[in-house]
């Protein structure tokens, strides 16, 4: 769990860890980001009140989004990682465990994860998902093409190299989910298991959309220059620029908000 500015949201995702009924140990390692305000605060008392299950990095400095997040995943011991940050929550007591037992259960695949509700910054629901039941596959390119959560994502402990170009991006779970694919498939489960929280605080809430198409788009584009990323790998990238060029024209387009157009065409040649 990573956290920066968290301290109205903090405990509610503490807790949401807690409150998992497992068959196996869970350790929640928590990644504070010298927020300024009283998030440190909360994660101690949180961490004194589980100390048999909290570890809770050193707060010497502000490491910046990226930074903080492989310092804290770097610091998990674990067969398994689950993401969550501090102001989204889980929902489902038995998110874990039905995650862990189907990875267990499907050694072919390095992730698996599950649908969202979205609330706003004050827990009342603004889009709901359905739980199905069903459990899809996909390869491991496929990736590159779905929105994963990143609250709902649990992995193998496979990825102990970050390279240099993971620290240019804003769109960190886009990349992460990315590496994973290199190690194999996954699936999304059919259950609901947590909350995304919109709220003002939120960088990317506040954001326009030109900007988060930006985001988006230069994203994929260092993953495309990365070595890290094999040739078919690439490829799947590619298309994935592609289409997201396309659907953002589009989007524009029938808003009419065509100097937006011209100005995410010229984004995307230029860069």
């Amino acid at each position: 769990m990573s956290t920066y500015r968290h301290e109205r949201y903090i405990r509610q995702a503490i807790e949401g860890v807690m409150m998992q009924q497992t068959t196996f140990a869970v350790q929640l390692v928590i990644g504070e980001d010298h927020s300024g305000d009283l998030t440190r605060l909360v994660c101690e008392e949180m961490a004194v009140k589980h100390s048999h299950k909290i570890k809770l990095l050193p707060s010497d400095r502000n490491y910046g989004q990226n930074y903080n997040l492989t310092r804290t995943m770097k610091a998990c011991t674990g067969k398994y990682i689950a993401l969550c940050e501090g102001d989204d929550y889980w929902t489902d007591p038995d998110k874990l465990q039905q995650q862990i037992d189907f990875l267990e259960n499907n050694p072919d695949c390095v992730m698996c994860f599950h649908p969202i509700n979205t609330v706003d910054q004050n827990g009342i629901l603004l889009e709901q998902q359905a739980a199905d039941g069903n459990t899809v596959f996909y390869k491991g390119n496929d990736f590159f093409h779905i929105f994963v959560p990143t609250l709902s994502l649990v992995f193998r402990n496979c990825l102990h190299f970050f390279p240099d170009e993971f620290y240019k991006i804003k769109s960190t779970d886009a990349f992460i989910v990315g590496m994973l694919s290199g190690f194999g498939g996954g699936a999304r489960l059919g259950f609901v298991g947590g909350c995304y929280r919109k709220h003002e605080g939120g960088l990317y809430n506040r954001l326009t959309a030109l900007d988060k198409y930006k985001q988006a788009i230069y994203t994929r584009k260092i993953m495309k220059r990365s070595p890290y990323f094999k040739k078919e790998q690439k490829r799947e990238i590619r298309r994935e620029l592609r289409r997201r060029e396309i659907l953002y024209i589009k989007i524009f387009l029938k808003r009419k908000e065509i100097m937006n157009c011209f100005r995410l065409m010229l984004f995307y040649l230029t860069f």
